[in-house]
């Protein structure tokens, strides 16, 4: 039994759809061919193609985001040191009283 006030799943497209679909655009082949062809909507491509314009120069950051996640990575494994040390300094000091 389907409910009647359930929506349909919105179909989610891959960031290579996406990028593939701006790319095809940029060459000249239109929007309405191009989402014909993948299957979303045409309103869809202009989300995507703002977004590309607004964030396709951090495709080449590839570097700093590198630099970036080893950095987090290891203040994570810092916060967990630093949580396992506090951990056993309130045991120590809870024992002393």
């Amino acid at each position: 039994m389907v409910d009647a006030h359930t929506k349909p799943k919105r179909k989610v497209y891959s960031s290579r759809v996406k990028f593939q679909a701006v790319m095809e655009v940029i060459k000249g082949t239109s929007v309405g061919e191009i989402s014909r062809a993948y299957g979303f909507h045409p309103t869809m491509f202009s989300k995507w193609k703002r977004k590309f314009e607004e964030q396709g120069y951090q495709i080449f950051d590839e570097g700093k985001k590198d630099e970036s996640k080893s950095k987090i990575d290891e203040l994570t494994r810092l916060i967990g040191k630093k949580e396992v040390e506090i951990e056993l300094l309130k045991k120590f000091v809870g024992n002393g009283d």
